[in-house]
This record gives structure tokens, sequence and C-alpha cells, in this order.
């Protein structure tokens, strides 16, 4: 969650204490100019919006009132022009704590409101209790707002912003091999993210083959098993020899820079689809999942190749398709001329501007003089 004051338009980051082996955000943004990182409220459990356990939930709810108190109380939430937020959570906590406040309130929607993305008991509080509180809604893709839809009142304002992905600039050129060498994710290790996926996929084009594979990402949000998953996985496909776990990589574009096919397999509809953004700013060759948002960024056989989401075979079309260096080099132009890809500074910029229209909309007008 963020408070944001105008003048200047800092931020203060109020986030919960992390759970042990957490990634340390605090660490990362320690130094950013114009933001004041805080700890707010009671310590958060990962998994209480999808547990069916009365325990679970009713912890949940005990945290999540005491979390809302918590800011409330806080000095950045009085002294702040926004309050934004970053996580379906984050919006729940952020709504109770603005119930009788004249603050706004923004939400930042970066996955689909559904219940396989939000859980049962997630998907309820926030549709129930953050979005109808909404004054503006951010949005990282026309399939993500349009499953807010039903849930935003008409006065709500909202706009598309696709998220920051860590692009400095658009439109840079690394030329792949010839030859393909090395095909690419980068995706935090999760079973809907499709990397088992594309280890199948990848197996029946090139085991054998003087061809790696690069996954990107760590396990995160209590999924750390997958990775040895994948490993033994790996080993009954034949094809250990030929895969690098990577972890998680500081610079990414780096890493990009060195792929020739870069591929997105998630077995659900992605909101957006960061690596996407990373992989056309880059001028790769892309393979992506042909719903949600992916789709709106990817045209198929111009900027990118598309498959069927969930398709092994599909896939398997894909990654064949794309050992074609002319088609390579086609894709590659087109993704150099994606239109819409954004700087982070463009995107931060867009931000600004979205605040400053919901804060100027919440301002009483003024009453008219009456005519002498």
């Amino acid at each position: 969650m963020r408070v944001l004051k105008k003048a200047t338009w800092t931020a203060t980051l109020g986030l919960p204490p992390a759970e042990s082996g957490d990634f340390n955000v605090y660490g990362t943004l320690t130094g950013l100019p114009n933001v004041k990182v805080e700890t707010i409220g009671p310590r958060q459990r990962f998994g209480a919006s999808s547990s069916r356990s009365i325990v679970a939930i009713a912890r949940f709810a005990i945290a999540a009132l005491g979390q809302a108190v918590s800011i409330r109380r806080s000095p950045a939430f009085a002294g702040a022009d926004v309050i934004h937020t970053n996580t379906s959570r984050a919006a729940v906590y952020a709504a109770i704590a603005t119930v009788g406040s004249r603050k706004p309130l923004v939400l930042h929607l970066r996955d689909l409101v559904d219940k396989p993305s939000l859980g049962s008991i997630g998907y309820a509080l926030f549709t129930r209790i953050a979005l109808p509180r909404a004054a503006g809604v951010i949005a990282n893709s026309q399939s993500t707002l349009a499953s807010a839809a039903p849930f935003i009142s008409v006065k709500t304002r909202h706009v598309i912003i696709p998220s920051a992905a860590g692009i400095e600039a658009t439109g840079r050129t690394s030329p792949s091999n010839d030859v393909v060498a090395r095909v690419g994710m980068i995706a935090r290790l999760d079973p809907w993210k499709g990397q088992d996926l594309l280890l199948r996929a990848f197996a029946g084009v090139y085991a054998g083959r003087d061809v790696q594979l690069l996954l990107a990402g760590d396990a995160a949000f209590g999924h750390e098993r997958f990775l040895a998953e994948l490993q033994d996985l790996a080993k009954q496909l034949g094809i250990e020899g030929q895969v690098q776990f990577l972890g998680h990589v500081d610079d990414v574009p780096a890493l990009i820079d060195t792929l020739d096919v870069c591929v997105q397999a998630s077995t659900r509809p992605e909101p957006l689809g960061q690596n996407i953004l990373q992989y056309l700013s880059a001028s790769k060759t892309v393979i992506a999942t042909s719903v949600g948002g992916p789709s709106e960024w990817i045209r198929h056989g111009e900027s990118g190749l598309l498959f069927e989401m969930g398709d092994e075979e599909s896939l398997i079309a894909s990654l064949r398709e794309a050992e074609n260096v002319s088609i390579r080099r086609e894709l590659e132009d087109g993704a150099r001329r994606t239109p819409g890809l954004l700087s982070d500074t463009e995107v931060a910029e867009l931000h600004r501007a979205f605040f400053e229209e919901v804060t100027q909309s919440r301002k009483p007008e003024r009453p008219h003089e009456d005519a002498k």
C-alpha cells in the first residue's frame, strides 16, 4: 500500500512485517528518491485468502482488521492525498481504513478479478469491500479491467497502464543467433506459470541437441517444492543437462539479450505478462499464450507467435516454427515496432497524471457567486 502526498508526489510505502524467508523488498527500496518505507500493522500470512479452514479465515479477518486500524492510525495516512494499493489484499485493508475519511482510494489491478487468481475468500472481499469503494482503478490490461468492470461504480475513474517491467528504453536490438541455441523464460516458479509445460515441449523439440533452456525466477508464495518437481521432470525427460534453473536474476535485460527465443507459457489467463513487455522491448522472438494480456500485445505471425494455452503440441509447433531464422528476423522486427511499449519512467508519469486526475475530481466544487 502506498500513501502519496501531492506537491512533489512523495510516497510512503506501508508494508506489514515480512514472513521469515520472504523476499527482502525493504532492502530493494532503500534509497529510492521520494519514497519512504514503513512497517505498518501486524504480520500477514500467505494463503489465507484461498484457505477453506475456518481457523485460517478467522485469523485472516482479525489480521485484516488489525492492519486496517494500523493504517488508519498511521501518520502517513493522515498526511496522504491518495491511498494507492498494489495488491488485492492491500486493497481490502485500505478500503476498510478509508471508511469515514475523505481519502481517495486508488486500486491497482495486477491480477484478473476471479477466484483462481484471488482465492474464494479474497475474491469475495475484494469485490464486495474494495472495488465498490474505489475512487480510481489502474488496470494493467484490457483483460484485467474487463474482469473488474461488473464491480466498479460508474463514478469510478479508470485507466489502463502496463506495469513497470524494468524497461529503461524500448526498441533496443539484440539479434538472435542464426541457429537457436538458447530458449528462455522469465517468471517466478509457480505451477500456473507453466514451466513444466515448457519443459515437456522443449524436450519434444530439442532433446539431445545443443540447445539450452534457461528458466529465470525464484519460487514464492509457498511454492518452494515446485523447483524440485521441475528438476525431477527434467531428469525424467532426459534433458537435465540442457536446463539451467537460474533462480532470481538481478539483470533481467542482460539475460534476455542472450536468448534466441523467449517464452511465456502460463496455464491460466495472464493478466498482463510483464515478461512479454521485457521480451518485446528487447526485440526478441516471443512465443506466448493466445489469451489474456499477452494477446493484447502480440500480433500473431508479426510480432510473435501465439499458441493455445496449456496445449503442449501447440507450443511444440511454435518452437519448431521459431527455428526458421527468417521467421525469427521478421518477428524480431515486429517486436521492435510494437506500439504502446513504455519505459518505466513513462509508466511513472502516467501514474502521476492519474493521481492528479483522481485528486482533482474529488475536490468540492466552488459555489457560483450570485449575480449582482
